[in-house]
């Protein structure tokens, strides 16, 4: 594979071109390439990569996203249309998991990947501050590296559990030895992240 992916079939943009790509050309690049990577995932032999494989529901995703899709969702007080779709999505989500109507329960909408990890960690640590100046998560070998990554830059001791290689099953006596009184988490891993 080339350390440029398509460097056989596009230019490979080194720099900023003195002249803009027409938006025909862009579009028609953009087709080719989603033309040879969708059979990659349309039969169902990935995971956690794609989450759905019906082009009908994207075409309706992005017309939905096409309304906003230029949209600075920070500018609430001219678009509070994110607002209304935050609330709604987080009341919903609470609903499903149990909370009362007029409880003080919270929660947030975030892109997906590391971002609503770190924003996990960081609420474990400030929820549970100042019960403990150290606090630490304990997590399975086999849990996202975002982990590792919220840790870091909140101050999160990050203690990794070993997983038996054949089960799969975390050292559940492991971490029973590995929690004290500055554990704000325990993290669990339904599978490998990859």
């Amino acid at each position: 594979m080339s350390e440029f992916p398509y460097a056989e079939q596009f230019e490979v943009h080194r720099v900023l071109p003195e002249a803009g790509v027409e938006r025909d050309e862009i579009l028609e690049t953009l087709r080719t390439i989603s033309g040879i990577e969708n059979p990659v995932w349309e039969g169902g032999q990935c995971s956690g990569t794609m989450y759905c494989g019906d082009h009908d529901h994207y075409d309706f995703l992005n017309e939905a996203f096409s309304q906003f899709s230029y949209v600075n969702a920070l500018q609430r007080d001219m678009c509070p249309s994110m607002t209304k779709f935050e609330a709604e999505i987080v009341a919903m989500t609470l609903d499903l998991l149990g909370a009362e109507q007029e409880s003080t329960s919270a929660g947030l909408v975030t892109s997906g990947g590391s971002s609503p990890i770190a924003h996990a960690v960081l609420a474990y640590r400030d929820f549970n501050h100042p019960r403990t100046d150290h606090p630490n998560i304990i997590k399975p070998e086999t849990a996202h590296p975002a982990f590792n990554k919220a840790g870091h830059l909140f101050g999160v001791e990050v203690r990794v559990a070993p997983v038996d290689p054949d089960t799969t099953q975390v050292d559940l006596a492991w971490v029973s030895d590995h929690i004290d009184q500055d554990t704000v988490a325990l993290i669990g891993s339904a599978c490998n992240s990859g």
